[in-house]
């Protein structure tokens, strides 16, 4: 996975009102129409309007400009380029790319076209994970969590960028509502700590099954149930209203196997914790630690917007 460094300052270029890096030297190919062009590049890939919105959302931050520039240069001479600031082999990749087509990196047009590349081979889980949200502030999280994997989330940044697109090219109709922040769909046969945490998240909502982090069949049985009881559509497979439905806000003081479910994600983020269902000092300042780093609100309290960013 790589692991992106972004250098952030203050601007207003983007009339969004937050920190983002700005490209050292913005090039004539920084053209008016670059965010409608990309929006438009997406849509007919099939992509929704939110989802879209949050793409172009992260590629202004990304390049530091609205609209989005496609000859961005890392602030401070740093590697990243373009309007994702790719960096490393995927930077190597574009330029290779450009290369086979006999065209500059810089070129809009190839960017995306290279976006599009990676979504369908090697990115091709953020693209599912894209395509899983509803909402241009989920969309916006999702893509900076899956594609970007930035060190410096900025997702607020991202969120209002995303935002702002939706409401310039969407056809008038107000953003959906958020009901998820980047929850991921899992469904029978996935494994991992994301199963583990819906597990625990599962019987503290009266579903009695273990906690072995496979999805097998009376997982699946559990969430069948799990989503009859909540007037859910009875699919087991558990995606956004699904996860909405089935986690607590918890904060200090909080006991039970929703605090395990909190307490394992934290140490799957490198937190060092019990997982002991009890939400002591220890587990709030972790919280906090984490929504810090991750730009939430850092009030120790584990809402929708925490428990989205942590599980993965």
């Amino acid at each position: 996975m790589i692991s992106r460094r972004r250098l952030f300052s203050l601007t207003a270029a983007v009339g969004i009102g937050s920190t983002i890096g700005i490209a050292a030297n913005a090039s004539p190919s920084f053209a008016a129409n670059n965010n409608e062009v990309a929006w438009k590049f997406f849509r007919a890939k099939g992509l929704s309007q939110a989802q879209t919105a949050g793409l172009i959302g992260n590629f202004i931050v990304e390049s530091g400009a609205d609209p989005i520039n496609p000859a961005a240069t890392q602030h401070g001479g740093g590697p990243g380029r373009g309007i994702a600031q790719w960096e490393g082999a995927r930077r190597t990749a574009l330029y290779n790319y450009a290369k086979a087509r006999g065209r500059a990196w810089s070129s809009l047009g190839l960017q995306l076209d290279f976006v599009w590349k990676e979504f369908t081979s090697t990115e091709s889980r953020a693209l599912s994970k894209l395509k899983a949200t509803s909402s241009a502030r989920s969309a916006a999280v999702a893509v900076r969590k899956y594609y970007e994997r930035p060190s410096a989330h900025a997702d607020e940044a991202r969120i209002r960028a995303a935002e702002l697109i939706y409401s310039r090219y969407g056809d008038g109709t107000a953003p959906p509502p958020v009901t998820e922040s980047g929850f991921p769909l899992l469904k029978r046969g996935a494994k991992g700590s994301a199963v583990k945490s819906l597990q625990y998240l599962l019987r503290g909502r009266g579903q009695k099954l273990s906690v072995d982090g496979a999805f097998g069949p009376d997982t699946q049985s559990k969430v069948k149930a799990f989503q009859k009881a909540k007037g859910l559509a009875v699919d087991g497979v558990v995606g956004p209203r699904t996860w909405v439905a089935v986690i607590s806000v918890i904060k200090r003081g909080s006991k039970g196997d929703a605090v395990r479910a909190l307490q394992v994600e934290l140490k799957s983020a490198g937190h060092s914790l019990s997982v002991d269902a009890s939400f002591g000092p220890a587990t709030q300042s972790a919280v906090k630690s984490y929504q810090k780093k991750n730009k939430l609100a850092v009030d120790g309290v584990v809402g929708p917007a925490t428990w989205g960013s942590l599980i993965d």
